[in-house]
């Protein structure tokens, strides 16, 4: 009925931000010693690769919330104000949620507390030196490419999520989806309070220069951590996996260069009807 619903609904990007509702979700999940060493694709690298973005979650998303918040008492929309809410308790559970898959590699020695440091100690230089226009203008863009992401299991490789191990295939489709929800919510913020559009473009630039260079880096600390970093088979298939003609980067760079254009707006990637055939397929309501 959803789905269908969802179909006949032709809205412009604007009107489906303005009117799009969404919960605050709490799972509880916990996560055992049962699941596998290399829990995606059974690959070292792709393993180190998805545990550095979640060991990275926590504290960004608290660098989101205080972003927003910067803002919040100067939004007069009621329904923006509803949503922001709704994001700020999205957020705080995805930092509770991936708190416990970081406790399970940390159990298994991997540097989670190294990265949260390194994490920490950027926040407060962000708050301590930068702008709130800046501020919210950094985390506009790590939404961008946290939605895209997120994406890339809901509209281009839905599939892909069985090559998580079954025990972390929910926590991963329940965080592509709120990251789908919310994309807009931080976009709106800084439209309808800062509006600098080619500040914002400039700041995607240097968004996307550090998410890299800090990801990359994660990813080899937790690789080093596996023994594996020597292994060339792991990176072959884990870099061609990320990389290669239909990789991950592949499929998401149109989205990604879609920021560019100034009409952009995330809800021109309309994916809500996938993202609710992964709720009913994951009991995520």
């Amino acid at each position: 009925m959803m789905n269908s619903a969802l179909r006949q609904t032709k809205m412009s990007p604007l009107e489906i931000s303005a009117r799009i509702d969404f919960p605050v979700r709490q799972l509880d999940l916990e996560f055992t010693d049962n699941i596998a060493e290399f829990w995606y694709s059974h690959n070292a690298l792709l393993t180190g690769f998805m545990a550095a973005l979640s060991s990275a979650f926590p504290d960004g998303e608290r660098q989101f919330i205080h972003s927003v918040r910067l803002y919040q008492a100067q939004i007069q929309d009621s329904q923006l104000l509803k949503q922001v809410r709704a994001f700020i308790g999205q957020e705080a559970h995805h930092g509770k949620e991936h708190d416990q898959l970081n406790d399970l590699m940390r159990r298994r020695g991997y540097p989670v507390d190294r990265i949260y440091k390194r994490f920490k100690k950027m926040n407060r230089m962000m708050q301590a030196r930068l702008s709130p226009a800046h501020q919210l203008a950094s985390t506009v863009c790590m939404e961008h490419l946290t939605a895209i992401l997120s994406d890339y299991f809901i509209s281009k490789k839905p599939e892909n999520l069985n090559h998580f191990d079954p025990h972390l295939r929910k926590i991963w489709a329940w965080h592509a989806i709120e990251e789908t929800e919310h994309k807009a919510v931080a976009f709106d913020v800084y439209q309808s309070l800062v509006n600098r559009p080619y500040f914002l473009r400039l700041i995607m630039l240097e968004t996307t220069f550090f998410f890299v260079v800090i990801t990359s880096r994660g990813t080899y600390e937790m690789l080093k951590h596996t023994g594996q970093q020597r292994n060339i088979g792991s990176w072959l298939y884990g870099l061609n996996y990320l990389l290669g003609p239909k990789g991950v980067v592949s499929q998401i760079s149109r989205d990604y260069l879609d920021f560019f254009a100034l009409s952009f707006h995330p809800w021109q990637h309309d994916n809500r009807v996938m993202a609710e055939q992964l709720k009913q397929k994951y009991a995520i309501h």
